[in-house]
């Protein structure tokens, strides 16, 4: 347990450099949000073509479907654990409400994991993270979504043609909606992922002509060229993910972290839920081959991204950068705990 917990904790060390350049001001908030930006739509997507293309192989891909079933599987069973602790929260505002269900429902299944792979598995064990990572982002912008938006100002929203009657404003409110969440899912990420499975089943249809352009000079020398920007662009992946992740610590505030309500979403996020997906993973016909990586996902604390949709569908924002940051920390303790244990290898 205690090497996990120093390969888990070198990850925070680098974290630790974000939240210093953050509390002195050298980063700020909008130069964070910038670098999200580069991260989400230049460097991850490079990583997960460079994963993809030298780790799998379309039959291999096909094979492994059940990387995105089990983290899809994960992010169900938060969804239930949520729906079942709801009753407890009757007294808590809709926006509270709506966030703890995001936070019980999607952990952070993306950069955390990977930078875990990263020290703990091996090349192969990234690819399945990433490859993973499809059946959570489909659970984000469905459940994840209509968690945020059910009941609160944004999901309550109706265009300015409302006056034609409420019958027709309502229709053309969940018409508009389910759009822009149609827009949520063209990712570039996912759009990453998409070009990845294509190149792989080109291969497979046409892998003969392939190769014979590779084997020329100027076609070997373009190939290698895409490869290696590829790959020297998504190695920058885990240490900017760790600095944006302590930049974005350090700008939560710690009050009102020790609440009840705190507490409860940290021991569900942590213990209650990571325990009900590992019986499942185990019980359920999953391969052994996959099941490190999706172990690795389920013990992960809550996204850091809860913050931002927080505040883009105008729920509690709040509450969610007081989970993170609880969740965060604690997970220094829970991840090397559930990593340890017996059955994980």
């Amino acid at each position: 347990m205690i090497s996990v917990f120093f390969k888990t904790a070198c990850i925070f060390l680098i974290s630790a450099a974000g939240f210093v350049l953050r509390r002195r001001g050298i980063l700020d908030t909008p130069f964070n949000r910038q670098l999200s930006l580069l991260q989400i739509n230049v460097i991850y997507p490079a990583l997960i073509l460079s994963s993809l293309t030298r780790n799998f192989t379309w039959p291999t891909l096909l094979a492994n479907w059940p990387l995105p079933a089990g983290s899809a599987l994960i992010m169900l069973t938060g969804w239930m654990v949520a729906l079942l602790a709801l009753p407890a929260l009757r007294r808590a505002p809709q926006a509270t409400r709506g966030m703890f269900r995001f936070q019980c429902t999607i952990n952070n299944y993306s950069f955390l994991p990977i930078m875990l792979a990263a020290t703990l598995l091996d090349d192969k064990g990234v690819a399945q993270i990433i490859f993973s990572a499809l059946g959570a982002e489909l659970v984000v912008w469905t459940l994840g979504i209509q968690a945020l938006t059910e009941g609160s100002a944004a999901g309550a929203a109706v265009p300015a043609g409302a006056s034609v009657g409420p019958l027709r404003a309502r229709a053309s409110a969940t018409l508009a909606r389910m759009a822009a969440r149609l827009r949520n899912l063209v990712s570039m990420p996912l759009l990453a992922m998409a070009a990845g499975a294509a190149w792989l089943l080109l291969r497979r249809c046409a892998g003969g002509a392939i190769d014979a352009l590779q084997a020329t000079p100027v076609g070997g020398d373009i190939s290698s060229m895409v490869a290696t920007a590829l790959q020297m662009t998504g190695q920058a992946t885990i240490p900017i993910a760790a600095i944006i992740v302590g930049s974005r610590i350090g700008e939560i505030h710690v009050s009102h972290l020790f609440t009840r309500l705190i507490v409860g979403t940290t021991l569900l996020r942590l213990v209650v839920i990571p325990a009900l997906a590992t019986l499942l993973l185990f019980w359920l016909p999953f391969p052994a081959g996959v099941r490190p990586a999706l172990l690795i996902v389920a013990a992960q604390p809550c996204s850091m991204a809860s913050v931002m949709f927080g505040e883009a569908y105008r729920c509690d924002a709040r509450f969610a950068a007081a989970t993170v940051l609880a969740t965060h920390a604690a997970c220094l303790l829970t991840i090397p705990l559930w990593l340890s244990a017996p059955w994980w290898r």
